[in-house]
């Protein structure tokens, strides 16, 4: 349907990384004629490349002097990186340009982002180059190095969506043989401070002081449910619990029925899916498209272990709910965390406001165990000495926190 003798023109519709040959780009020709030799551009980004070989897939790689209009085929150009050319994105000619793109092509950003960090502090390296042979066959995907205070080193990294950070994650640790201490997923918020600022915060690490923050805006989605009539109630519920607001409620036939709700995306990617299946016995299926940024009142919630914040386990929730997640998390805090010498004070904290507390008692020494009688003053000489001993631990100590309490962030609001 296009014109042979227009510019050469082609939808890019996949691609992936060759050690030899570079990307291999596989598209649709629109309009014109391709062959080796000739100079394209990729439309996006204006970058241009010189082809070296055109073909097709039949099912074998089959290369030939010339791909034409109407037809479907892969070309080699020495690209380098797959971010080059993305998927949906318009090849042209670099000589004589065609006029427009083709329509409806969007640069995609990552909406999700968690921290990925070995479990074995000696294999960072291996996790950096699994992650870079990932990115060359996966534009979408982006990391960036990350060190935390108690995990050490790692990587922040940002997926389209629940399903690819899960694919990710599982090919790392198949394919690369990596054992990996994943923090809770976050989304992108955009904070305005008092001096007309937008910041885009990814991490609650990155957030300015309170009193210098305007507003929050954070990322909605609408999210359709299509479930069986009877788990129609179970559902409107847990919207109603994750902060949602309906938009409608279409019944397809006698039985079942589509149930759209506008959600903050903070509030599906950590187990509103998990919670779906339970309530519906697995029948409801979820589907979301993003509907932009809304402002919304949400606070960092941080976690103190002996007055010192531990940055891996805070994390930005709705002021509404941020008193009781930080309670349940400080009481899950106090079942992983062990007792260790010292008494551990664990607390919740809004800025510099204590929203909970916990506290684990330390294990104690029976002092006393070869007193047998005697006078009173000795006993309690020993046991002052003990109590002074205790302080110093409390003051140079730091408290081990097991893999375990990093993880109970994703399990908060459970029970």
């Amino acid at each position: 349907s296009g014109d042979p003798q227009a510019p050469f023109k082609a939808l890019i519709f996949d691609s992936w990384f060759d050690n030899y040959q570079g990307v291999i780009v596989l598209a649709r020709l629109l309009d014109g004629s391709i062959r080796p030799g000739m100079k394209i551009k990729v439309m996006s980004n204006n970058r241009t490349f010189e082809v070296m070989e055109v073909g097709q897939f039949t099912p074998k790689r089959t290369k030939k002097a010339e791909l034409l209009t109407g037809e479907v085929g892969y070309l080699c150009a020495n690209m380098r990186e797959v971010a080059d050319v993305k998927i949906g994105d318009t090849l042209t000619d670099a000589v004589t340009p065609t006029a427009a793109p083709f329509p409806g092509y969007k640069d995609v950003k990552p909406l999700v982002f968690c921290g990925l960090y070995p479990t074995d502090t000696a294999r960072y390296e291996d996790l950096r180059d699994a992650l870079v042979k990932l990115r060359l066959n996966d534009s979408s995907f982006v990391y960036e190095p990350e060190t935390s205070l108690a995990l050490g080193f790692g990587f922040r990294c940002g997926f389209l969506g629940l399903l690819h950070m899960e694919i990710i994650q599982e090919r790392l640790e198949r394919e690369y043989n990596l054992t990996l201490l994943t923090t809770a997923p976050t989304v992108v918020y955009r904070v305005m401070t008092t001096k007309g600022d937008v910041l885009e915060v990814m991490n609650p690490s990155q957030l300015p002081p309170s009193n210098s923050i305007e507003s929050f805006e954070e990322p909605f989605i609408l999210a359709s449910v299509i479930t069986p009539e009877r788990y129609m109630g179970a559902i409107l519920q847990l919207c109603q619990e994750r902060r949602g607001i309906q938009r409608s409620i279409q019944f397809l036939d006698p039985t079942r029925v589509m149930i759209s709700y506008e959600l903050p995306l903070n509030e599906v990617i950590l187990d509103f899916y998990d919670k779906l299946k339970s309530r519906t016995q697995g029948y409801a299926s979820l589907d979301y498209e993003v509907l932009g940024y809304r402002e919304s009142d949400l606070v960092r919630l941080d976690i103190l272990l002996n007055g010192e914040a531990v940055d891996a386990l805070s994390f930005i929730t709705h002021r509404d709910r941020s008193v009781q997640r930080g309670r349940q998390l400080a009481e899950k805090m106090k079942e992983l965390i062990p007792r260790q010498m010292y008494e551990i004070a664990i607390q919740a904290a809004i800025g510099s406001k204590i929203v909970a507390r916990e506290t684990i008692g330390a294990m104690k020494k029976n002092v006393l165990a070869k007193c047998y009688g005697g006078d009173i003053t000795r006993k309690r000489k020993l046991l002052e000495k003990q109590k002074e001993g205790k302080k110093r631990m409390k003051a140079v100590g730091s408290v081990e926190v097991p893999q375990e309490a990093f993880l109970a962030i994703l399990k908060v609001g459970e029970e």
